[in-house]
């Protein structure tokens, strides 16, 4: 019966593929996705092993760089205007370049975007660092390789997440965002102080050394192995500008009503969160003074939550309905924002009780992002993914500085505690009043027995299997 069911679904995927292909719009809510090209065997561990540990050793590299900056613009001028300079350098151009990262990752191999946008980093990198062993230490050179390296990340962000069905099967998905997220977690938790110890013993052009050496790395291993393309033909590419593809990706995102919605409730989301990741060294300071050591707890708390939750939702490696699952985990942080904000009110509540909560936060973080990562990448058609990732990057940097804008100010008028029981509970009013809507546009998941079609099988099309003998 089962085998049976699994024909039934891939001669619909088949049909539903036809018919798009024919039409060549834009397609709607009950569009099947594109299908994968990873193996359907276990040859596609190794790739997948080889692409992230170079990733990740690309990643550790840039932290620490990044981190190493901030500490020797610090130490270095100790001036407020130097620190945003250099925070609008790395935040301002990936937002600038997103629209159009999405597009080169749709358009063109997204394993050579990736290589030329590590590459590109790891050049001006080297440039610099050439510039600072001979002695020429400008500040604006800080500023002019934080910018390109802005770039640069925010080319390589979408194309990473977007190629990760190309090497990893359906089944695999979840596992492998997890894990990945999860290692990137314990870099980010390592990085400030290793930055902090380079800076103190290694000259600056060393230290930039450091991205170069591990750019390498990432960039050998995208070359050693082989990544099934499947994207749409060189004549397609030349008939539409970059332009217009842009504004067709989003008009896929607004036509396709769940992405759209998912995107949306996850800006707000984004907003309502703000205010517990830019106030939080404040929050810590007005309840437990200046001590350096308590924000320190606070971070380790909340980034080995997130590490330990990345390994939870790897060893689950499954989730049946994704959509409930990253609800439920949205209402859990919503009511953990409001355990840190009764906290607050607490005159007996020490420090360690702040990290607890905390870590319970970081703990249920994965099982929101992973989620979500992964419904967009089985429910996306490939060739709109780039453009699709780009825009859910774009909404994740630019929520929460929007949201500090409005919040920081409000903290000096409004007690911390009681800004983030209010967003707690407006967490928790999106997620009541979006049930409806999510039961509705998620009913395939759901419902699954009354949706036979939309059971988890890809197959290939004869496109995909073309172009991938081609390759």
């Amino acid at each position: 019966m089962e085998k049976e069911q699994d024909r039934f679904s891939e001669t619909i995927d088949l049909k539903m593929n036809d018919i798009e292909n024919a039409s060549g719009s834009i397609p709607q809510d009950n569009e099947v996705p594109q299908s994968e090209t990873a193996p359907s065997d276990r040859s596609w561990v190794r790739n997948a092993i080889i692409m992230f540990s170079g990733q990740l050793a690309s990643q550790l590299g840039s932290a620490i760089v990044q981190f190493a900056l901030i500490w020797y613009v610090t130490l270095r001028t100790n001036s407020g205007l130097a620190m945003t300079l250099i925070t609008l350098a790395g935040y301002v151009p990936q937002l600038l370049i997103a629209p159009l990262a999405g597009v080169w990752a749709d358009r063109y191999s997204r394993k050579w975007v990736m290589i030329i946008s590590d590459g590109s980093i790891a050049l001006a990198t080297l440039l610099v660092a050439i510039m600072f062993l001979i002695g020429y230490d400008a500040m604006w050179l800080i500023y002019i390789v934080t910018g390109i390296r802005s770039f640069g990340s925010g080319i390589h962000s979408p194309a990473i997440t977007s190629i990760v069905p190309q090497v990893v099967p359906r089944r695999g998905l979840v596992r492998t965002n997890a894990i990945y997220h999860g290692a990137s977690n314990l870099i980010l938790l390592a990085a400030p102080a290793l930055g902090g110890v380079a800076v103190s013993i290694m000259p600056m052009w060393q230290i930039f050394m450091i991205d170069v050496v591990t750019a390498s790395i990432a960039i050998f291993c995208l070359f050693v192995i082989k990544i099934p393309e499947g994207q749409s033909s060189p004549d397609n590419k030349a008939k539409t500008s970059q332009w217009q593809e842009m504004i067709d990706g989003f008009k896929y995102v607004r036509s396709h009503t769940i992405v759209f919605a998912m995107l949306s409730v996850y800006t707000v989301f984004m907003i309502l969160i703000s205010p517990g990741a830019a106030l939080l060294p404040l929050y810590i300071r007005r309840n437990f003074g200046l001590d350096p050591f308590n924000i320190t707890i606070t971070q380790m708390a909340i980034f080995s939550g997130m590490a330990l939750g990345g390994l939870l939702v790897a060893k689950r490696g499954e989730f049946l309905n994704k959509v409930h699952t990253l609800r439920m985990a949205g209402g859990l942080i919503a009511l953990i924002m409001i355990a840190l904000g009764l906290l607050g009110y607490a005159k007996w509540a020490v420090i360690w009780m702040f990290g607890l909560v905390l870590f319970l936060f970081g703990l249920v973080v994965p099982f929101y992002t992973t989620n979500s990562t992964v419904f967009l990448q089985e429910e996306v058609p490939r060739r709109y993914q780039g453009r699709t990732f780009a825009l859910q990057y774009m909404v994740g940097s630019f929520a929460i500085p929007m949201g500090t804008v409005f919040f920081g100010p409000l903290a000096d008028i409004v007690s911390i505690q009681s800004i983030l029981i209010a967003v707690g509970i407006a967490q928790l009013l999106v997620i009541v009043t979006t049930r409806p809507l999510f039961h509705r546009l998620a009913a395939h998941l759901y419902y699954p027995e009354q949706f036979p079609a939309s059971k988890n099988t890809k197959i290939e099309t004869d496109e995909d299997t073309e172009q991938d003998s081609r390759n």
